[in-house]
């Protein structure tokens, strides 16, 4: 994406991160998140360069860690139920249910459904209220701290996801303690 928008990578993610919240909760579409990012970087992206980045930026969130599949997959096989939550545009959130490996995360949520994202406490909440579960009786995965210690706010049990081999035991533990 960096080499497409012909930018510095410093700069272009900075711009990425800084408008990505609301294109996340569906405030705003594809389109005008490139928009907003082109400004903030002082460039004019053509119709094709917002197409391609548009398509690379999905593209670039597809590709899964086979390590972390498998370890679903191992844990849906022991009976636990699944659930994705997820910063995503309704792009991204889209082209993520065609997936053969969501199959095993029985329960999606997706921010830009939501109108609202990581990590914010009414997304928590919202999850737990459309699975019928206790906070405490959940243990939320994230690979970010800042949503992470949120979901922790609304009494969920959570962890720092690292790798599949770290959370694998990590999950272990908190199972044992149980």
């Amino acid at each position: 994406m960096v080499a497409v928008a012909g930018v510095e990578s410093g700069r272009f993610w900075a711009a990425y991160w800084d408008h990505r919240d609301p294109y996340d909760r569906g405030l705003m579409t594809a389109g005008d998140f490139w928009s907003a990012v082109a400004k903030t970087l002082e460039a004019d992206f053509p119709a094709e360069t917002t197409e391609e980045l548009i398509r690379l930026d999905i593209t670039s969130w597809l590709t899964p860690d086979l390590a972390t599949v498998e370890l679903i997959a191992r844990l849906k096989s022991r009976g636990l139920g699944l659930a994705l939550l997820s910063n995503a545009p309704h792009e991204l959130a889209d082209a993520l249910e065609d997936l053969p490996w969501m199959a095993d995360l029985e329960h999606r949520f997706f921010s830009s459904r939501m109108a609202t994202s990581k990590p914010s406490p009414e997304i928590y909440t919202a999850v737990l209220a459309s699975l019928g579960a206790a906070a405490g009786d959940c243990v939320f995965v994230d690979d970010r701290p800042p949503n992470v210690t949120a979901a922790e706010a609304v009494g969920m049990r959570a962890l720092v996801f690292t790798d599949a081999g770290r959370l694998d035991e990590d999950l272990a533990r908190l199972l044992r303690e149980r």
